[in-house]
């Protein structure tokens, strides 16, 4: 996952992208009021998919069901309070703006920093717990897998949950990976390679150790690891 500053610093440039190339045009009947417009339509149609650019932020980053990507959206549609589309532009950077903030001042998180914090746990103190197993002379190597497996099954989840996807009772490291493939999260080959996973996890936790041993925990631990990385470049 990008960092929560990251983040942030590029909603606040999108929201100055957003006031750019647009001037303002008072009420012709006197008084208060008046819009934003663009000098020509081919800066419009700029404007437009920098509007469209930042909807598409809100929604990764505050959240599809959110007040702030909501409110966004009906601003921009409404064409600011119907004044025109630039206003509602414009409009869209001043939400972006008080988004940014408060999330700086902790009223607001961003849409599933709590659950790639446990993809970052997971990819350190868990797999930290599955070298030791290995190094244990000790340690029956089921021990490593089931925990590789455990490892996998809080990534996917987390995942699973940040993407606001469905998630089923009860989910098993298969399901959670269907899951994350029919939402075109991963690749076939990901999805072979965690099924690869899951057939020797489910050895493991079933007790056919016959056709375990070391050298398969440690590829295991090995595969664990990158998958991990690919499931935390899922997040930018």
């Amino acid at each position: 996952m990008r960092q929560a500053q990251d983040v942030l610093a590029y909603a606040r440039h999108q929201a100055e992208e957003l006031e750019k190339d647009m001037t303002w045009h008072p009420n012709d009947h006197g008084g208060y009021g008046g819009y934003w417009q663009a000098p020509e339509k081919s800066m419009a149609s700029k404007i437009a998919a920098r509007a469209v650019a930042a909807l598409e932020f809100l929604r990764q980053y505050a959240g599809e069901d959110s007040f702030w990507t909501q409110r966004a959206i009906a601003t921009y549609q409404s064409k600011g309070d119907n004044q025109s589309a630039e206003s509602g532009a414009r409009a869209v950077g001043d939400l972006l703006r008080a988004w940014a903030d408060q999330v700086d001042a902790g009223v607001v998180e961003i849409a599933g920093s709590r659950a790639w914090a446990e993809v970052g746990i997971v990819s350190t103190d868990v797999m930290s717990q599955v070298r030791r197993l290995l190094e244990d002379r000790g340690a029956h190597p089921a021990a490593a897998i089931v925990l590789c497996g455990a490892a996998l099954e809080i990534a996917l989840r987390a995942v699973v949950q940040a993407r606001n996807l469905t998630l089923p009772e009860r989910p098993s490291l298969n399901i959670l990976t269907g899951l994350l493939r029919k939402a075109g999260l991963i690749t076939v080959q990901d999805v072979k390679d965690l099924e690869q996973c899951a057939g020797l996890r489910n050895s493991a936790a079933h007790g056919d150790f016959d056709s375990l041993s070391n050298e398969r925990a440690g590829l295991m631990e090995q595969q664990t690891n990158i998958l991990l990385r690919r499931i935390a470049d899922l997040y930018g």
